[in-house]
């Protein structure tokens, strides 16, 4: 896999395919009673964590069947089923619909909302599971949970609401927070690229996009509004806030959605993203990306850089090749191996801004970002060659 930025996307590929995998692979199901654990030590072993999310199963049913694909590895494959065979057997609230948030170790209830930053990934991990083994059932729960998102959380100003009662009672009526619709968003794009005759997916699509360009995108277009209320004005206490990671995230997506419905005006809009945020979250000191500034003044309000807004620049890069020089590339890339992705295959999660004080601790829902920007990575050194 080398290219325009030398061995490196090979050494990424070997060190997430050879090691990172395997390792969530084995290590990563409880053996106990089924089920993926939240987090992990550089042991393998749990940390301790009591329960089980189904964002964090979602998002390994991606990385899955992704990669079970892409490297014909039966153990991949074998992951993947179980991962969806638990999914449907635990999380799903077959008296009211729609999916659970988190359950004991023992897969008994324990938060039985429901929330939509869950449910986008929840169709993105059933979409590419359908898409990439081709396992037709996961069409049908697709279709069922967007069912429950257009029935239950769907709102007149066209948002959807963020936490739901496990009988879709709102608890998140004053709220208005991007992140959640950029993750739908994502899900839904991916249902249209490999379904571009769907009028459900491409409703789905601009009305997403148009929530984003008319509520969450201010400031000359430039800062994507992390927090907001009902009226969607910045919250008082934390709507200053914004995230780096995000709005390379939202350039990645904007430049997906400018491709797929031939609109300029998004992929435009997505490379001015890029460049602001490049400026803004950037370690010029140090190097590596800021986990949260105030875009007030740019001033930085985190500075620690956790290993997800690094890979989110990546993946923006990646599809940027007017903005992307190689040198920026190239950097991050060395960053990324020399300071977060190790030899075996396991990942520092957060760390200082001098790069001191490392978190060992691995939450397993970042292998979704990690696989994300491999894939990334992978496709543009594809087009490159």
């Amino acid at each position: 896999m080398k290219g325009p930025t030398g061995s490196l996307p090979t050494i990424f590929y070997d060190r997430f395919v050879g090691k990172t995998l395997p390792f969530l692979a084995n290590k990563g199901w409880d053996r106990q009673y089924g089920g993926l654990f939240e987090t992990l030590d550089r042991k393998g072993s749990s940390t301790g964590v009591k329960f089980r999310r189904v964002m964090v199963h979602a998002r390994q049913l991606f990385v899955f069947s992704r990669f079970a694909e892409l490297t014909n590895d039966e153990n991949f494959r074998k992951n993947a089923d179980q991962i969806f065979d638990y999914m449907k057997t635990v999380f799903w609230d077959e008296e009211n619909g729609g999916w659970i948030s988190k359950v004991n170790l023992d897969g008994s209830i324990l938060d039985d909302s429901k929330d939509l930053y869950a449910h986008a990934f929840v169709i993105f991990g059933l979409a590419n599971y359908r898409t990439a083994l081709k396992k037709r059932e996961a069409q049908v729960w697709i279709d069922k949970t967007l069912t429950v998102l257009e029935n239950n959380f769907s709102r007149a100003d066209g948002s959807y609401c963020e936490n739901m009662t496990r009988h879709f009672v709102d608890q998140s009526e004053c709220k208005r927070n991007q992140n959640p619709h950029m993750h739908l968003l994502e899900a839904a794009l991916y249902l249209l690229e490999c379904d571009k005759e769907s009028f459900r997916y491409l409703t789905l699509v601009k009305r997403l996009l148009y929530l984003f360009e008319t509520k969450f995108l201010v400031n000359g277009s430039k800062t994507v509004i992390e927090y907001l209320n009902n009226d969607f004005m910045p919250e008082v206490l934390t709507g200053f806030k914004v995230e780096p990671g995000h709005h390379f995230e939202w350039a990645w997506l904007l430049n997906w959605s400018g491709k797929l419905l031939s609109v300029d005006r998004h992929r435009l809009l997505g490379e001015t993203l890029l460049q602001e945020s490049w400026k803004a979250g950037w370690d010029t000191a140090f190097g590596g990306v800021y986990d949260q500034i105030d875009f007030r003044n740019d001033s930085v309000l985190l500075e620690t850089k956790r290993i997800w807004p690094l890979l989110e620049l990546l993946k923006a890069l990646s599809v940027f090749p007017d903005f992307n020089n190689e040198d920026k590339m190239s950097l991050v890339l060395n960053i990324l191996l020399e300071r977060y992705i190790q030899p075996n295959g396991f990942w520092i999660e957060r760390l200082h801004k001098n790069w001191t004080e490392p978190d060992y601790i691995m939450p397993t829902s970042s292998a979704y970002h990690i696989a994300m920007a491999l894939l990334e990575t992978r496709g543009f050194i594809l087009r490159k060659i």
